[in-house]
């Protein structure tokens, strides 16, 4: 079983594993000429959602097999909700990459 989050925004698609593994990214032209900060922000923006969609997918499926588990447990497991998940790359991002 694989499992993904997709998402769309000003030009960019992502395709995202549990816990925000960048699978597939597809630039537009028009989000090529967007320019560098703006890019950048779009990207990341999907990035977060898809991530979102993948991560909470991943909940369900291991909730369908191992029933109710704590949030301690999903973040274990790198599955932890989009409040985690941006605080985590805000955390890890260089200020260079920052917009």
């Amino acid at each position: 079983m694989s499992i993904t989050g997709t998402a769309r925004h000003a030009g960019v698609t992502v395709e995202v594993a549990p816990g925000g593994a960048v699978r597939t990214l597809e630039l537009t032209a028009d989000a090529l000429r967007a320019g560098g900060p703006r890019l950048a922000a779009a990207i990341l923006h999907a990035v977060r959602e898809a991530a979102a969609e993948a991560n909470e997918r991943a909940r369900r499926a291991v909730e369908a097999e191992l029933g109710d588990l704590g949030g301690a447990e999903l973040s274990s497991l790198g599955l932890g909700s989009e409040k985690d998940l941006a605080d985590r790359a805000e955390d890890t991002t260089p200020d260079t990459w920052r917009v």
